[in-house]
């Protein structure tokens, strides 16, 4: 219920909105993103604000605060690597809301994520982190639903685990990067597969030759809703492995493979994640190779070296 501020005998009395529900916040670099519903009772009039604090003991609510007239609010000036609880109040015309219930804790940061792989026992389930600007070893952040041995690939928000080999699965799971937890379901492959490299921008993300064995397949997800894979287009060639795929805002980049025919090839593809269709010639490696690694920047991507015919 709204709470009631008075009012004279044979009227309402002026009321606050309730608070709002749902609160979860989402970390970035210095920042919190904080989500929250609108209560659906606004009392007397109309809600024309909402107000997000957020505390780093769960008591005090003076971390830091902003305004907004909807959900998300984004706390700025924050302490990366600090753990963030946010409270939300709702402001009418006659008054403001009691606080929202506290979200999870969460907290500001660039990081990097480790999802499942390969060690000498077999697949892991393992998801680590590590803080991106400080130096030091990974920690554990969760685990998948099992043991997996796929592609990843990211927004700022999310983290993509899909598919595996040895056994194969359809299965892709995400996690929320600022919040440490365990995979949750997101959808499923067009079948059950080993995607053989992932890229993405901060809306969609490309797993690549996603075959059981040699493919040209390219699948994509919108990263930000749930749901299966769609069909992007296709590679240059089939191919049965690849180097690791990198992406800027705007284009994919993919290079290197071992083609159908065991052969190596030094092929670079590139595709624009925004239009789905099939890939464009971007050059050669200066190298036949496969099993290499790619980095960058938005303007220059790095490719490393793996397997080559030498």
């Amino acid at each position: 219920m709204a709470r009631r501020n008075g009012g004279f005998i044979g009227t309402d009395g002026l009321d606050a909105p309730d608070p709002p529900t749902g609160v979860t916040g989402s970390g970035g670099n210095t920042e919190l993103s904080v989500a929250f519903t609108a209560p659906t009772d606004t009392g007397t009039s109309a809600i024309t604000g909402f107000v997000a604090q957020v505390s780093t003991d769960g008591t005090a609510y003076s971390g830091g605060s902003n305004t907004g007239t909807s959900s998300p609010i984004v706390v700025s000036s924050l302490t990366n690597g600090t753990n963030y609880t946010a409270k939300v109040w709702a402001i009418n015309a006659y008054g403001t809301s009691a606080p929202s219930d506290a979200s999870t804790a969460a907290s500001p940061g660039v990081r990097a994520l480790f999802m499942g792989g390969e060690a000498q026992s077999g697949n892991l389930a393992t998801i680590d982190f590590i803080s991106i600007g400080t130096t030091g070893n990974a920690s554990d952040f969760g685990d998948l639903s099992a043991v997996k041995n796929g592609s990843a690939l990211g927004s700022s928000t999310r983290a993509i685990q899909a598919g595996s080999y040895g056994p194969t699965t359809d299965v892709i799971e995400f996690v929320t990067i600022s919040t440490a937890g365990d995979g949750t379901d997101f959808g499923n492959l067009s079948a059950a597969m080993q995607p053989k490299a992932g890229a993405s921008s901060n809306v969609r993300g490309l797993f690549f030759s996603a075959g059981t064995v040699t493919s040209d397949e390219v699948q994509y997800i919108t990263i930000a809703s749930a749901g299966n894979t769609t069909d992007f287009g296709n590679l240059s060639a089939e191919v049965s492995v690849v180097s690791d795929a990198y992406a800027s805002p705007t284009r994919a980049l993919i290079g290197g493979g071992v083609l159908a025919n065991n052969n190596r090839r030094n092929n670079i593809d590139y595709f624009t994640i925004a239009s789905a269709g099939n890939a464009t010639d971007f050059g050669n490696l200066s190298v036949i190779s496969d099993n290499g690694g790619a980095a960058g920047s938005n303007l220059r991507c790095v490719f490393s070296i793996g397997l080559d015919d030498s």
